[in-house]
């Protein structure tokens, strides 16, 4: 997973959960991880941010409840090109990113 001992374990959420951003982030500084949030839109700008989001991360929690099919689709594109784990998870609010989070870094020490 994280490659690099001096950086933090990255974290991309990707769709459905912009409302508990600041949540996940400070939940991630916490705990030593770097958390970055994507909203799954891919008009516009939103594909290519999504693609450099996945490309900088060494986790990607996708949620597939509110999320574009393009944008699991794309998601899971990119992550098996660089080899990034994924966790798919149908919903995710605090309590599940809270104990995701809490797994994915004890994995990565």
């Amino acid at each position: 997973m994280n490659t690099n001992e001096l950086a933090p374990l990255a974290v991309a959420f990707v769709g459905g959960v912009g409302r508990i951003e600041r949540e996940l982030v400070a939940l991630g500084d916490s705990l030593g991880a770097r958390v970055e949030v994507h909203d799954g839109e891919t008009r516009g700008k939103g594909r290519s941010q999504l693609s450099a989001l996945l490309r900088r991360s060494d986790v990607v929690v996708l949620v597939t409840a509110v999320n574009s099919h393009n944008a699991v689709h794309i998601a899971r594109r990119e992550a098996g090109r660089t080899g990034t784990p994924v966790r798919i998870v149908k919903f995710c609010g605090v309590s599940t990113a809270r104990a995701l989070l809490q797994e994915l870094v004890a994995q990565a020490a």
